[in-house]
């Protein structure tokens, strides 16, 4: 349930591959020449803009609750992070649709049949069948590649703008635990019910003791979303978006 000592070497590793490779690419969206003015804004005021929040989001989590520590963290703490988990999830989703913008509007929004793309159609998801089927053949194969990803960005970003925002949960209770853990649940109840605040203070801590913090991320409980280490996934999603920025570059210079 906790990162194993190399781990935690390999994701402070990949915090500093990030913020190495964020300059690069910055640098390449913000100063290339555009044809169109939109596609300028939507690179330079869109997505170079939402890489420089990721990047801080990335650091603060980090910073917030760094991948070593095992003790729960103070609510406060928890709130802090959560913010930017769901910052970071909003920014990685718009980070992928700005690069459409970019690639619509520097090359031009029409279908096969000449007819303009509507706005609602214009993504790199698979459901943006006529955006991706105007890249080239090696581009369209890649994004395929990206499919699952895309799923698990989409069910993360519409749960947190929709349906149940994104929740670190304070700690959790392991099976061998979870039938006393409930137990003083029960006393707790029974003690708010004769209005015992002490009593339901200290059964509250008594519950907390048998808490351990894990660096998991989820949605909704009862849609049984996914518990995701969030440290990993974080720094996988930036490298994502990277390699996207990166191959959206090739697509651009393409004749």
């Amino acid at each position: 349930m906790s990162y194993s000592e190399q781990a935690i070497v390999d994701l402070y590793e990949g915090l500093e591959e990030v913020r190495a490779s964020y300059g690069k690419l910055f640098v390449q969206y913000v100063h290339r020449e555009y044809k169109s003015h939109r596609a300028e804004e939507f690179a330079r005021e869109g997505f170079s803009r939402r890489l420089m929040t990721m990047l801080r989001c990335v650091e603060r989590i980090f910073e917030l609750l760094p991948p070593e520590e095992t003790e729960p963290p103070e609510d406060d703490v928890r709130s802090d992070a959560t913010i930017n988990l769901q910052a970071f999830v909003f920014n990685v989703f718009g980070c992928a649709d700005n690069l459409a913008w970019v690639w619509a509007f520097e090359k031009g929004r029409k279908h096969a049949d000449g007819s303009e793309i509507p706005d609602r159609h214009i993504g790199l998801r698979k459901v943006n069948k006529s955006v991706r089927e105007s890249f080239s053949s090696e581009f369209q194969i890649y994004l395929a590649s990206r499919d699952d990803w895309f799923g698990y960005q989409e069910n993360f970003r519409h749960a947190l703008a929709h349906r149940i925002p994104l929740y670190i949960p304070p700690y959790i209770v392991t099976p061998e635990n979870e039938g006393f853990y409930r137990k003083l649940g029960d006393q707790m109840n029974e003690a708010m019910r004769r209005k015992d605040h002490e009593r339901w203070n200290q059964l509250s801590d008594e519950q907390d003791a048998l808490g351990k913090f894990v660096p998991w991320m989820t949605h909704s409980f009862k849609e049984e979303a996914k518990l995701v280490p969030f440290h990993n996934q974080i720094l996988n999603d930036y490298k994502t978006i990277d390699e996207i920025g990166w191959k959206m570059l090739e697509e651009l210079d393409r004749e």
